[in-house]
């Protein structure tokens, strides 16, 4: 796959960003990728037509083939389908399903607890809530994770597909959120799994923004 099929509006410390160039390192893709400044301050504003790219003017956007696909999830998907065979998203109902509530959980529960605590304490969430707030949905959200790794190595299907992908990004980045995982040993083995796999692309390095690491 040449890197002119293939171009990745991105911003590295987003870790909806970041998702997407997991999947595409793990699928051993490569690409273009074009660094779009948070609300398009600084030199790397978005292109004018932007909104026509993202109708929420929203990174990540990925352009295959000269189209446009946006929202993590289903940029995911597209890549799962286009180039993973059924082996990140399998075609049937029963396994499609599996792995489709594990999208949403990594959207809902892991985002509004995990992802806004980050944002948060780095000072770049100006939405509703309190910091308490994310990190209450946080430990919901954890709980629910360790009990399902505890007796499973995957998320859905006993194998690793998107849904790991998706719902790794805002876990890893936890203490980046004043979150500790040192209760959720399950989960901390189940990130190391996901590490372990070949064409694992490392997180970008913490900026520091937020304070010190919660260990």
């Amino acid at each position: 796959m040449g890197s002119a099929m293939l171009k990745l509006y991105n911003r590295e410390r987003s870790g909806n960003c970041y998702k997407v160039r997991l999947m595409l390192s793990l699928l051993g893709l490569e690409y273009e990728k074009v660094p779009v400044d948070r609300q398009g301050k600084g030199r790397n504003n978005p292109p004018p037509d932007f909104g026509k790219l993202s109708p929420l003017r929203q990174v990540p956007v990925l352009i295959a083939d000269g189209r446009p696909y946006w929202g993590t999830i289903a940029i995911l998907v597209y890549l799962a389908r286009k180039h993973g065979g059924t082996g990140w998203l399998p075609n049937d109902a029963e396994g499609e399903a599996e792995v489709t509530q594990w999208l949403s959980f990594g959207q809902n529960e892991i985002f509004y607890g995990l992802g806004r605590a980050r944002s948060m304490r780095a000072k770049r969430w100006h939405g509703y809530g309190t910091l308490e707030e994310a990190h209450a949905i946080a430990a919901h959200a954890l709980g629910v994770l360790e009990g399902r790794v505890a007796e499973h190595d995957w998320l859905a299907l006993e194998r690793p597909t998107i849904a790991d992908v998706a719902c790794y990004s805002y876990t890893v980045f936890a203490p980046e959120g004043g979150i500790s995982l040192k209760s959720y040993p399950a989960v901390r083995a189940w990130l190391e799994r996901i590490q372990a796999l070949p064409r694992y692309l490392p997180t970008p390095p913490y900026d520091g923004a937020g304070g010190p690491l919660v260990e």
